[in-house]
């Protein structure tokens, strides 16, 4: 807002270069690298997939929100809500506006069936943001949450990892199937619209979930990935409709 200057000037217009305003502006990019990682997912009716799980790469950032775009008509089991707010922080890292963000893609014989994105709020907390799938059969939604747990405690070495949910099929797979406690709300909120506060400690990932959630929900196994399957996996193949 403009003011009454107070004093007289020898100078009253600044030129500033938008380099030094990006200074100010530009998040910071200190989250930690995470190495390729697979699981191989048996669905319902007995077909297994190797999902390869990994960082997306600046080249892939554009055709990713193209096909992003898709989901924004999608009025379906929330496809709508989660795939703006994903597109949006895709973008986020493309116009480097949000903090220390990760952004992994599913990936099955180079084809995008999945997301999984969230930041580091500190050293202690890592917020999860979102995760979507976009082909069915191949059950990958549980193992891209739990790709996103494996981040927080294993490669960042954090104590806590929140998570919320918007749709019902999110909390059924990681919430509910997780047992994830919550925060009293709504005195804490989490950074995604104030929602309620699902949190995993690393006490319990410890003790329980790294193994047993595996087994139980996704009936695999998390492991570094092969060069072999990297290379497979290496060209991105995005899909020309959205099958959900």
């Amino acid at each position: 807002m403009k003011r009454e200057i107070p004093t007289k000037l020898r100078k009253e217009v600044y030129n500033i270069s938008t380099a030094w305003l990006e200074g100010l502006l530009q998040a910071s990019d200190n989250a930690p690298p995470m190495k390729p990682m697979h699981s191989v997912i048996t669905n319902r009716a007995g077909k297994k997939h190797t999902v390869l799980i990994r960082p997306i790469e600046e080249k892939e950032i554009d055709p990713v929100l193209e096909f992003l775009k898709l989901t924004l008509d999608a009025e379906y089991d929330y496809y709508d809500i989660v795939g703006a707010r994903v597109f949006g922080e895709l973008l986020a890292i493309k116009r480097k506006r949000m903090k220390d963000e990760y952004f992994f893609l599913g990936l099955h014989n180079g084809k995008l069936v999945g997301i999984a994105n969230g930041r580091l709020m500190d050293d202690e907390v890592n917020i999860s943001l979102h995760t979507i799938t976009f082909e069915r059969q191949i059950n990958a939604g549980g193992v891209l949450f739990y790709s996103k747990c494996w981040y927080c405690f294993e490669v960042c070495q954090q104590e806590e990892f929140w998570a919320t949910f918007e749709s019902y099929n999110g909390w059924m797979l990681a919430g509910l199937r997780m047992a994830l406690p919550s925060y009293p709300w709504p005195d804490m909120q989490h950074e995604l619209g104030g929602a309620k506060i699902f949190y995993l400690t690393r006490e319990l990932w410890e003790s329980s979930i790294k193994e047993e959630y595996l087994q139980q929900v996704a009936r695999t196994s998390f492991k570094p990935a092969s060069k072999e399957l990297i290379k497979k996996n290496e060209k991105l193949i995005i899909p020309k409709e959205l099958e959900i």
